[in-house]
């Protein structure tokens, strides 16, 4: 049985930093209905509790490739294969699965030639994979910057965008050391200070704000609200494997990403045209969702999908079997 709901108030809050994860706390009170100092004092009761945290991973600014590995595995391999893979910097995501395989693995690598040293060479080193399909991203049409939990109204919404000005390219380019810097820093703490940036990295607060609103403009670095899933509202997260026809496949995914499940939208080399991912409320809602998107994309055959059973790992951080962040 779950052991914690959140209150409207926490939805709120949450809702409030998917919008603009670093926002000051004064200009979250108002759209949250709180004063800063219990914002700040709550948002980090549900940082230790693991039930919320801003994740920080490379961009598709960055140039980096995403793939996604299909593995099977024995039944008594499961939990040393998962082990193992989590340890690995390249693996982002681990999703156990039920369906037809028993894992999928988002990857994220620098290049091709990281990605192929790493399907080819790093797994055929991990005992117990029986076998396995690689899918190498072509596009992230959408992820999860753009999933929101709608606790804000869209007034609110367009309120507080309004008083946070998004992230601007101010410099045509970011030296490499100080972009792995930044990125070092947020994974740490997403709300890092700018003092505290240009203190760590040594320059000027000026060229560390300039510098951080470059990086997360160009999608090199980014940011974003996540909440232990079994506590959102959506605990339902099913992958879904389809094949569109390929004068199809740009209209197709850019419906999906209309729909307010739909979390991740990629298209993808080998056996699928798109490859998505989406939270539901319900278990049930796996067929009307089938059924809408079969009514509304006649083009788009549903080849397999699976449900996730439990995640491991998500964004590079490490959940326990309640789906909540290990914190410590």
């Amino acid at each position: 049985m779950q052991d914690f709901d959140f209150d409207e108030r926490d939805l709120r809050l949450l809702h409030a930093l998917q919008v603009r994860p670093r926002a000051p706390w004064a200009t979250l009170a108002p759209a949250v209905g709180a004063d800063p100092v219990t914002l700040a004092r709550r948002w980090e009761q549900l940082q230790e509790q693991g039930l919320a945290w801003i994740g920080c991973y490379q961009g598709a600014g960055r140039g980096v490739v995403m793939a996604f590995l299909e593995i099977e595995c024995a039944p008594s391999s499961m939990a040393p294969v998962t082990e193992e893979l989590a340890g690995d910097p390249e693996v982002l995501t681990i999703d156990l699965t039920a369906g037809g395989r028993d894992m999928v693995v988002t990857l994220v690598c620098r290049d091709d030639a990281e990605l192929s040293r790493y399907v080819l060479d790093r797994l055929s080193t991990v005992e117990g994979i029986r076998s396995m399909r690689t899918h190498r991203s072509i596009q992230v049409v959408a992820d999860a910057q753009v999933w929101r939990l709608r606790s804000l109204s869209t007034g609110e919404v367009k309120a507080l965008e309004r008083a946070v000005a998004p992230p601007r390219e101010l410099l045509s380019r970011v030296p490499a050391d100080i972009e792995d810097g930044l990125l070092r820093i947020l994974r740490a703490d997403a709300r890092a200070s700018v003092s505290r940036i240009s203190g760590e990295l040594g320059i000027s607060q000026a060229r560390a704000r300039s510098a951080l609103s470059t990086v997360l403009a160009q999608q090199r670095v980014v940011i974003r609200l996540e909440v232990a899933r079994p506590y959102s509202g959506w605990p339902v997260y099913v992958w879904f494997f389809m094949r569109v026809p390929a004068t199809q496949v740009g209209s197709v995914a850019g419906k999906l990403v209309g729909l307010d499940e739909v979390r991740l939208v990629t298209t993808t080399v080998g056996n699928y045209s798109l490859v998505v991912a989406v939270w539901l409320r319900r278990i049930e809602d796996i067929t009307l969702l089938e059924r809408h998107l079969g009514e509304r994309l006649p083009f788009a055959e549903i080849v397999d999908r699976s449900i996730v059973l439990r995640t491991p790992k998500h964004l590079g951080i490490r959940l326990d079997a309640s789906g909540r962040r290990i914190v410590g």
